[in-house]
């Protein structure tokens, strides 16, 4: 689409939208002039949207080189309506690059999302945008980056997240992460909980729900849960400054579930008994809502598809995975190590994490990839972790698919893959290490392939609130004991939340950790705590300590 007039009336555009029609019709191009001509039409049915508010304010996602994905909702509707959106180079909207129309779908909670892909948007350029209605009703304004070139060499920024639980902590940490500069957000899981209650924190009690307890089932509840954690400003501002693109783990449905099944293990299951939703259609509604309030287009031939490729330029692809739709049952029913010891259920061949035909997908999209960077966005670590040694803690991440991880790291071992690292959630701790084949690092061990780095948290408890550790002190034991117990970890911090920032470079990944001294304020100083290096030709974390929070 050509850039539009910079004297063209909001108004001329909202009443006729036909520049795309007359634009089709000059240029000669029939088969373009029959498509505006139906686009016209389609719109033309659609009442405008008049009287609306924009209280969740905009998002965008599927960021291409000439390409983005953007969404907003309007509270307002009781039917579907048109709007508008804009983009512009400019912050104060002086020249207008790009304008659609759009709906707010009432079959998908009154939101709009657009997929913009226009030769008027320039690779590696920032953008601003913003939605309106026909009374010139405005939205906030967002902004995105566009993805570089596949031949740029210049570094690439992506911060990355996880594990927002709302009534534990504000989300002070997404203050931060609002504030850099990025080429893209990556939500690795957890996004909601499906899970609520009371709070020791003003504010954050999760009382949505049928019951009012927060726990959620039927696709109404999930489309409040979302609206509840819509509520909070520093989530929003994330959403409204980067594209961003999240992975669902377990907790945007139902705690541990595996596939088409629930969590075998008791403790593991957050959900009234009878259900009040068979599981199925529970899950069924779980993933309607996550496309509804994420910005990104839902795939008509695979509707519950989220995994796929981002390329960000010659430094950087991402491969976003989906490591719970498709995997086999946790071993040993999710039990933990004492009760599953190695050689059993977790190293059993013929058992998944990804399904066939992720795997062969990763795979191959690993060897193929020319990006000096290959970022896995994981939802659960890969890395081994035991305590004491030779007993692994958790069954529900790689752990409990020892077969799988090995063939993976050794395919990428044996196609010569450089570069590839692993951004992982979860587990609310933050941890850093270098991956192996078997998991682990260690005298018999085979070398390591890859890296991973697991982001904390932005509120979610973690290792260190339930054994009541505090502080950098408070955590100096049961760090020591992680890293004596796992060689390959190199890095350990099982107190603080926080985020993390990559930068992928041509010779080299540089990644920090941020945390914020509290999560139980609103507002609190958010300072680095750690700094990685990890060189190109060598799968090798380098880390240094960078603040100290018992330091005055």
């Amino acid at each position: 689409m050509r850039p539009v007039e910079q004297g063209m009336d909001r108004r001329t555009f909202v009443s006729g939208a036909a520049a795309g029609l007359g634009a089709a019709v000059l240029l000669g191009d029939p088969l373009a002039a029959s498509a505006a001509r139906r686009r016209r039409t389609r719109y033309a049915r659609v009442p405008l949207a008049k009287g609306v508010e924009f209280r969740q304010s905009v998002a965008s996602g599927q960021v291409r080189e000439r390409g983005i994905t953007l969404w907003t909702r309007l509270e307002g509707l009781t039917k579907t309506a048109r709007l508008q959106v804009e983009i512009s180079p400019d912050e104060d909207f002086r020249r207008i690059v790009h304008r659609a129309n759009v709906t707010a779908d009432g079959a998908r909670d009154f939101t709009a999302r657009v997929a913009v892909n226009s030769k008027a948007l320039r690779p590696g350029e920032r953008y601003f945008y913003r939605f309106y209605t026909c009374i010139d009703e405005n939205s906030p304004v967002g902004r995105f980056k566009t993805a570089r070139p596949a031949d740029s060499r210049e570094p690439v920024r992506i911060g990355f997240f996880s594990c927002q639980n709302f009534r534990r902590g504000f989300y002070t940490a997404h203050a931060g992460l609002a504030m850099e500069d990025l080429d893209l957000v990556l939500c690795l899981g957890d996004y909601i909980y499906e899970e609520g209650g009371s709070s020791s924190l003003p504010g954050r009690e999760d009382r949505t729900g049928g019951n009012g307890d927060g726990e959620v089932q039927t696709l109404a509840e999930y489309r409040e849960k979302y609206a509840f954690y819509h509520t909070d400003q520093n989530l929003l501002r994330t959403r409204a400054s980067h594209a961003m693109m999240a992975i669902w783990d377990d907790h945007e449905f139902e705690n541990n579930y595996a596939g088409d099944e629930p969590s075998k293990n008791p403790e593991e299951v957050n959900v009234s008994m009878p259900r009040r939703v068979p599981f199925l259609e529970r899950r069924a509604n779980a993933y309607t809502a996550f496309f509804e309030q994420m910005p990104r287009i839902r795939p008509r031939q695979a509707p519950d598809r989220i995994y796929g490729t981002i390329p960000l330029g010659g430094n950087a692809e991402v491969f976003l995975l989906d490591t719970r739709q498709y995997r086999d049952d946790q071993a040993c029913g999710d039990r933990s190590a004492s009760l599953c010891p190695r050689g059993g259920d977790a190293d059993d061949p013929s058992r998944t994490h990804l399904g066939a035909e992720q795997k062969a997908w990763l795979k191959d999209g690993l060897a193929r990839s020319r990006a000096a960077w290959k970022i896995v966005a994981n939802q659960v670590m890969i890395m081994s972790l035991e305590f004491p040694r030779d007993n692994f803690l958790n069954p529900d991440q790689w752990d409990g698919y020892v077969a799988e991880r090995r063939e993976i790291l050794e395919h990428a071992r044996d196609r010569g893959v450089q570069g590839l690292t692993f951004l992982t959630g979860d587990i609310h701790t933050f941890f850093s290490g270098n991956v192996t084949p078997s998991g682990r690092e260690g005298p018999g061990e085979p070398a390591s392939v890859a890296t991973e780095f697991v982001g904390g948290s932005i509120s979610s408890q973690g290792i260190g609130d339930r054994m009541g550790l505090s502080g950098e002190s408070g955590s100096a034991p049961t760090n020591a004991a992680v890293l004596a117990n796992n060689l390959h970890i190199k890095y350990s911090n099982q107190t603080f939340k926080g985020y993390g920032v990559l930068e992928a470079r041509p010779d080299e990944l540089v990644v920090d950790y941020r945390a914020p001294r509290s999560v139980t304020q609103p507002q609190s100083e958010i300072v680095t705590i750690a700094r990685h290096r990890v060189p190109r030709e060598r799968a090798e974390i380098e880390v240094s300590p960078v603040a100290n929070f018992d330091d005055p």
